[in-house]
């Protein structure tokens, strides 16, 4: 197999299980070193236990705290000392309307969601700027582009996301640092699971708009492989001349609305 990325270098924050396991997957196989950042230590030792301990490291931190951020960055530069690949994948859901969100609850989605976004770009700024083929990868959501009763602080820090890798396109581009963002659909990942245990896929309402009125074309939900496959193309040569675009991977939910 031939490894189109070999010897690269990248973060995955919140690689040990869903999109993020999914990417981490995909880049180990196309050869590229990878450090996972997570809070999450045993999903993410076996992960590296399956894979390559050689090849892959994990950094335990809390992304939703500056100083662990920071920490990561001065581990990857010691380590490395440059940096090809930053995908910002770690994120949390609460699921509240307006009127039962607490500001508690929203700053910590904002938090996770967006904020570690923005100071992991910022922290590993002069580490990327060290490679010939950097790259930011942003993971957003379909939740971001269109409005979702019910998830104000997810649907907004989403959304957020999607400029913000509009604007980091535009001011990183002098520096030859690529920056984008993939916006997943529906994907079968711990995230799908409700607040009250139930999967997204198995209450009414989504067969009721999704299925019935063919508000799905696909007809199915998709897999971290499926998102994966958007990041790496986002990694390749193949975007080196893409930047600031967000591509939406959600079987076709975008095109019916």
């Amino acid at each position: 197999m031939d490894k189109r990325l070999k010897n690269k270098k990248a973060i995955v924050t919140g690689g040990s299980r869903g999109i993020g396991e999914g990417i981490v997957k995909r880049l180990y196989n196309e050869g590229v070193e990878i450090i996972i950042a997570d809070i999450r230590e045993e999903l993410a030792e076996n992960l590296i236990k399956d894979l390559d301990h050689n090849q892959i490291s994990f950094f335990q931190a809390d992304l939703s705290q500056e100083e662990e951020i920071k920490k990561l960055m001065d581990y990857t530069k010691t380590k490395w000392g440059s940096l090809d690949f930053l995908i910002n994948n770690a994120g949390i859901e609460d699921g509240y309307t307006l009127a039962d969100q607490t500001y508690e609850s929203y700053r910590k989605t904002m938090k996770v969601n967006m904020d570690a976004p923005f100071l992991c770009s910022k922290y590993a700024l002069s580490l990327l700027e060290k490679s010939q083929t950097a790259r930011i990868v942003m993971i957003t959501s379909i939740q971001g582009v269109r409005g979702y009763k019910g998830n104000i602080s997810y649907n907004t820090a989403k959304g957020g996301l999607i400029n913000m890798t509009r604007v980091l396109a535009v001011e990183l581009a002098e520096k030859n640092i690529l920056v984008n963002s993939v916006a997943p659909g529906f994907i079968n990942t711990p995230l799908s699971v409700m607040k009250d245990g139930n999967l997204e896929w198995d209450t009414d309402w989504f067969n009721d708009v999704y299925l019935k009125y063919e508000k799905l074309p696909m007809g199915r939900y998709g897999n971290p492989d499926d998102i994966a496959g958007a990041v790496y193309f986002f990694c390749s040569e193949d975007s080196k001349y893409v930047t600031g675009q967000t591509l939406l991977v959600d079987g076709g939910v975008s095109s019916t609305f």
